[in-house]
């Protein structure tokens, strides 16, 4: 695979060196002769970025909003359920001392932990990690060549050669593990790209394989790779496409579909672009075939197979991760084998005056794949720096067998934790990124424990639907470990769509408002999608899914002396999952207390029958978007907004300026609200995103 890799970034750099050693004086598009065809190539070199007027990521290390802020932690009594504190004097802390060294007395607090109280038990806490907020949220220099080589009887080749450049700790503060190698043993995890230093940017890794994709090369502040490389054929009613190619069925803003063969890259900008451009530089390729024909005057077919690749998603502490920090995310792309499958889908579309239709077939792996629970493999003691963590590894020692000075390293292997520095330190953490990524905080414990017997080993015990019991457990844990990072795995699952769609453009009194005015409906069904369980068990959950979208948009002349208006809206209704994929069992838990101290044990859980969990009738989501043109195109003024109704609105109002032809300014604003008239921020999408107000910019020189 690599040697295919090389030979296809060699083919393409060779053009592009030639081009540009040959015509670097011209702009605009430039024509030339080239191995016996004609060829032609244009590019563009741009600067982007984004500045904050927000706040960092929640799951970067810097956005922890337990930062800085004392956390009372109650460490329960493992016998008697973690319904009660451990306190000295009863029978559980003197079987506890009974396995420390003679004559231990209270041990030395480590940095960050108080220890208040016995032998550093229940304590009042701070993370020693800073609060951090970014300049820039997004900083990035683009350079693009795209080529096309024609030839006769139909024949052509076209490439796009992308490089992308991330300058480094310019306006975005990067979280450094290496900063906090002398604490808690350092960071020893396998996913080395995560804690080994600064955060990837750009970079793309998963398990077993560090380079995965086969026209890509990419690393933390680097990004090269070839969006197009195929080679085209085209007798008048067939088109064939073969080799590195997008499939862009659904050409709508945010929403997508009838978009499904692609998956998405989330790593340069989120889905935070400009909206207009309808993830134009979101959206994946792939290798694969693509076949289009025109069946009839009025219908035509269009079919593709292609390698599955996932949707790509933004690294751990960088601006955007939506993955909290505290969990390592183990893809298992290419060690199971998903690297090997492949998507195929075949759509119909027909066109009658004012009525068209569609209809869509998609076999695919889910792109975003679903998320559980997974054995960290990782044998670390517990840190003997505070009495309860010394008290475990003896107890693991002396009553499991543990190697002498392994103390409980050979049972976290087997669970899905190990103690490192700048995990999760409290309940109050637990909590809020359960809520925080639409997960069920108490069943995700429960999993976590009975789906891994060596954690019952050394006193975990599920705990039902009693939130005081699971702080107690969870802050006895943290106490102990001085820190707890969590492992997951991503997998994919096929699944089949089906879609159907149906437009019709009215006619009504020339010159109105309503004349010409274009309406789609789209509606897709998904069978048996697997997806992330809210509490991350092994077992995956199996639903259906139904999309019902409504499309209106409609180009208005209101003055003579400017171009025409573009108007667009958009309505969706999704059953089962987000906009972004996630199920909606896990929306409308409670987030993080505003006091830091002890959570309310009123927690929402779907184990609660008192509380109603997620949202039973679905997710509702509406587009509003204009684009209005100067004269001769100079300006282009837009405004985007995305609106989650159940609390959320993103709005991007933006204007684009050509002060020449070959020059482009953009410069949008995004402004994100997840907690709109007083609502829950777990209880939409938007809530996810709501620290990325910031103001775009690109530079850009066409060329």
């Amino acid at each position: 695979m690599r040697s295919l890799r090389l030979m296809g970034l060699g083919a393409v750099a060779i053009i592009g060196a030639s081009l540009l050693t040959s015509t670097a004086h011209a702009q605009g598009r430039v024509d030339r002769k080239f191995l016996g065809a004609d060829f032609s190539f244009d590019g563009l070199i741009r600067y982007e970025a984004a500045i904050s007027t927000g706040s960092a990521a929640p799951s970067n290390q810097f956005g922890d909003p337990a930062n800085n802020r004392p956390i009372r932690r109650v460490v329960g009594n493992p016998f008697l359920g973690w319904t009660v504190p451990l306190v000295p004097g009863d029978e559980a802390f003197s079987l506890l001392s009974g396995l420390l060294p003679t004559g231990l007395g209270v041990l030395p607090p480590t940095e960050g932990v108080s220890n208040l109280g016995v032998g550093g038990l229940s304590d009042t806490f701070t993370r020693y990690a800073p609060k951090r907020e970014n300049d820039l949220n997004y900083n990035l220099i683009r350079f693009e060549s795209s080529q096309r080589l024609a030839w006769g009887g139909g024949f052509s080749f076209q490439s796009r050669i992308r490089a992308l450049y991330h300058p480094h700790d310019t306006g975005v503060r990067d979280f450094d593990a290496r900063d906090y190698a002398g604490i808690n043993g350092g960071f020893n995890s396998e996913n080395s790209e995560q804690y080994d230093g600064k955060p990837s940017h750009l970079g793309y890794r998963v398990e077993g394989d560090d380079s995965p994709l086969l026209f890509e090369f990419s690393g933390r502040n680097y990004q090269i790779d070839v969006p197009a490389f195929f080679l085209q054929w085209t007798n008048g009613q067939t088109t064939v496409r073969v080799g590195n190619q997008s499939v862009a069925w659904g050409q709508l803003l945010f929403f997508r579909i009838m978009d499904v063969a692609n998956g998405l890259d989330l790593r340069r900008h989120l889905f935070l672009d400009r909206a207009l451009e309808e993830y134009a530089d979101e959206r994946g390729t792939a290798p694969g075939l693509r076949v289009t024909h025109q069946l009839t005057e009025r219908i035509v077919a269009d079919a593709y197979v292609h390698q599955f690749i996932p949707t790509i998603l933004n690294n751990a502490n960088t601006p955007y991760n939506l993955v909290p920090s505290q969990f390592y995310l183990r893809d298992r792309y290419s060690e199971m084998g998903y690297d090997e499958k492949v998507n195929y889908g075949v759509r119909f579309k027909g066109e009658y005056g004012k009525y068209n239709w569609q209809a869509m077939y998609t076999r695919r792996y889910n792109p975003l794949g679903a998320i559980r629970w997974t054995k960290s493999d990782i044998n670390k003691p517990l840190p003997s720096s505070n009495v309860l963590g010394l008290a475990f590894n003896r107890y693991c020692e002396l009553a499991l067998g543990s190697p002498l000075g392994q103390g409980c390293g050979p049972q976290l292997a087997e669970t899905s934790f190990e103690a490192s520095p700048l995990g999760l330190f409290s309940a109050e953490e637990w909590f809020h990124y359960a809520s925080y990524i639409k997960l069920d905080a108490l069943q995700g414990l429960n999993r976590v424990i009975d789906q891994f017997p060596a954690a019952q080993q050394i006193f975990a015990q599920t705990i039902g639907t009693d939130a005081n019991a699971a702080n107690n457990q969870l802050d006895g844990f943290f106490v102990a470990a001085e820190g707890l990072h969590g492992h997951i795995e991503r997998m994919y699952f096929p699944e089949d769509v089906f879609g159907l769609g149906a437009g019709y453009v009215l006619d009504a009194e020339p010159g109105s408002i309503f004349d010409q005015m274009i309406f789609n409906l789209e509606v897709a069904y998904t069978a048996d999608r697997q997806f992330t369980a809210i509490d991350l068990k092994q077992e995956f959950g199996t639903r259906d899914e139904v999309q019902v979208g409504l499309v209106v948009e409609k180009y208005h002349r209101f003055s003579t002396k400017f171009p025409a208006t573009y108007m667009l809206f958009q309505y969706l209704w999704q059953k089962n999952f987000d906009l972004a994929g996630l199920s909606l069992d896990g929306y409308g838990s409670e987030n993080f207390s505003d006091q830091g101290v002890q959570l309310d044990t009123r927690v929402p859980t779907s184990a609660d029958p008192s509380i109603t969990p997620g949202l039973p009738g679905g997710a509702h989501y509406i587009v509003l978007a204009a684009l209005q043109p100067t004269d001769a195109y100079i300006f282009e003024y837009s405004i985007a907004s995305l609106i989650d109704v159940q609390g959320g609105m993103l709005i991007q109002p933006g204007v684009q300026w050509k002060p020449q032809g070959n020059v482009t300014v953009n410069l949008y604003y995004n402004y994100i609200n997840g907690d709109l008239w007083g609502g829950n921020s777990n209880k939409n999408l938007l809530g996810l995103i709501d620290f990325a107000d910031e103001v775009g910019i690109r530079l850009g020189y066409q060329f």
